[in-house]
C-alpha cells in the first residue's frame, strides 16, 4: 500500500489548506510552480490533476529541517513535466521566476497554465514564447481537462491511482489562515501593522462588516477612501464619522482586552499598504466552531455573539464577547468559557413565527458547567476564510470550542 495515502491533509500558514499530500515517488510526476497568494486557486487545479490520476508534487513536500532550494532543486530535476500556474501575481514572484528559469535550463517539458489574462516581462516572454501554454480563464472545464491531459500525456506522464486522503469534516466557511502584512499609518504619521487579511470596514452602530482581504493599499482622497486590490482594481469606500477599521495586530503586545480585535476610527487613517507575500509569525488563539454542515476555525478576536436586546422589528443586535445576562454566575465571557453547547436551537412555528428560547450549555475550565436560555433573536459572528466575517443563524449551530 502506498504510505503517502495515510497522510491527512494540513493546514499551512500563509498557504491553506492542502489538498492532498505532495507525491514522492519513483513514477513520473508534475512539478507545479505557484504564488502562495494564488493558493486558494491553484489547490483547486492541483486536485483536478490528482483527480485525473496524475502525480503531482508542489512545495508542501518540503520536510522540516531541509534547505528550501535544495529540495525543490531536487524535485525539479526529477520532475517529468514543469507546470508554472501564471497569474498577475505569480509572474512578479521571485520564486516562481528562479523555477522557471531552472526548467527551461534543464530542458524540462513545459506547460504555463494561465489561471488569468497575465502579463510576463519581455525576457520571459521570449524564453518562454515556442512553449506550450493553455489559457484556463478562457476555456471551459471539458476543454481544459482535454488540453492538460493530451499535454501530460503526450510528455510522457502516466494516469495512476487517485492519491485519495482520508475523509476531512466539511468546512463551510473555511479555516482563517494568516496572509500578509498592512502598514496603516494615521494623521499624525503614527504606524500600526496588522495581519494583512484581517482589514475589516466597520460602520457604526451596525453589525455588517466589509472584509478588505485583497487590499493592497488605501488611501485619503476628498470623498472617502480610494481602495486598490491585488488586480489593480481601485473602488471608492465612503465612510461617515464613527466608523471604524478592526484588525488582527501583526504581534503580540499589551491591550486593553486581548479577545478584542484592534480597532481605529476609519476617519483618522491616512493610508495603508498591504504585502500580501509576508506574514506576520504572530500566534492566534482560535475557535474551532461546528455547525451542521461542518466546521471551521476562526480567530477568538473575532467571534462575537450577536443577541437582540429589544422586541423591535427588526431587532436590535449587540455585539458582545460574553453571555453574562442570561447566566446565572455571571462569568459566562469568552475569556472564561471552555466550550459552548446549543442544545435547543430554538426553533420558530413559521417563518414569521415567535421563536422559541435557545437552551445553551457552558463548559468552564475543570468540570464546572452551566446550562442557562436566551430568549430573542441571536447569532454568531466570526471570520472565516481570507478574512470574511459571516454571520451563523443559531439553527445551525452546535458547539463553539476555544482552543
Amino acid at each position: 500500500m502506498d504510505d503517502r495515502k495515510e497522510l491527512q491533509t494540513r493546514l499551512v500558514p500563509g498557504v491553506g489548506r492542502l489538498p492532498y499530500p505532495a507525491y514522492r515517488g519513483n513514477d513520473p510526476y508534475v512539478f507545479v510552480s505557484y504564488a502562495h497568494a494564488d493558493s486558494e486557486r491553484v489547490f483547486a487545479e492541483i486536485e483536478r490533476f490528482n483527480e485525473a490520476g496524475f502525480h503531482v508534487w508542489y512545495d508542501e513536500g518540503i520536510a522540516p529541517g531541509n534547505e528550501w532550494s535544495d529540495e525543490i532543486a531536487e524535485a525539479l530535476s526529477k520532475c517529468s513535466v514543469f507546470v508554472v500556474m501564471l497569474t498577475r501575481t505569480s509572474a512578479l514572484r521571485e520564486n516562481v521566476l528562479n523555477e522557471i528559469g531552472y526548467a527551461l535550463d534543464a530542458g524540462k517539458p513545459f506547460l504555463a497554465i494561465y489561471l488569468e489574462e497575465t502579463d510576463l516581462t519581455p525576457g520571459m516572454k521570449l524564453r518562454t514564447a515556442r512553449k506550450q501554454a493553455i489559457l484556463r480563464y478562457n476555456m471551459s472545464a471539458e476543454e481544459y481537462e482535454y488540453k492538460y491531459t493530451e499535454a501530460f500525456l503526450r510528455f510522457g506522464l502516466v494516469r495512476g491511482e487517485t492519491q485519495t486522503p482520508k475523509p476531512v469534516a466539511a468546512r463551510p466557511y473555511g479555516d482563517y489562515i494568516p496572509k500578509g502584512t498592512a502598514v496603516i499609518t494615521n494623521g499624525l504619521g503614527k504606524e500600526f501593522t496588522a495581519i494583512g487579511n484581517s482589514l475589516v470596514y466597520k460602520p457604526v452602530g451596525g453589525t455588517l462588516f466589509q472584509t478588505l482581504h485583497d487590499l493592497v493599499s488605501m488611501d485619503k482622497s476628498p470623498n472617502g477612501y480610494v481602495l486598490k486590490d491585488s488586480l489593480g482594481k481601485e473602488t471608492l469606500l465612503k465612510t461617515s464619522p464613527g466608523d471604524e477599521l478592526w484588525f488582527l495586530p501583526a504581534e503580540d503586545k499589551p491591550r486593553a482586552n486581548l479577545l478584542d480585535p484592534e480597532k481605529l476610527q476609519i476617519n483618522m487613517i491616512r493610508s495603508i499598504r498591504a504585502d500580501l507575500s509576508r506574514t506576520p509569525d504572530r500566534k492566534i488563539r482560535y475557535c474551532d466552531i461546528r455547525t451542521k454542515d461542518g466546521s471551521f476555525k476562526t480567530p477568538a478576536e473575532f467571534l462575537f455573539f450577536s443577541v437582540g436586546e429589544t422586541d423591535g422589528v427588526p431587532p436590535v443586535m449587540k455585539l458582545k464577547k460574553d453571555l453574562n445576562k442570561f447566566s446565572g454566575k455571571g462569568y459566562a465571557s469568552l475569556l472564561m468559557m471552555k466550550k459552548l453547547k446549543f442544545i435547543d436551537a430554538g426553533e420558530a412555528d413559521s417563518p414569521y413565527g415567535e421563536r422559541g428560547a435557545l437552551n445553551v450549555e457552558v463548559q468552564y475550565p475543570g468540570d464546572d458547567s452551566e446550562a442557562f436560555s436566551i430568549k430573542g433573536p441571536f447569532a454568531v459572528y466570526a471570520m472565516g476564510a481570507n478574512g470574511e466575517v459571516c454571520q451563523l443563524k443559531q439553527e445551525e449551530l452546535q458547539e463553539i470550542e476555544i482552543l
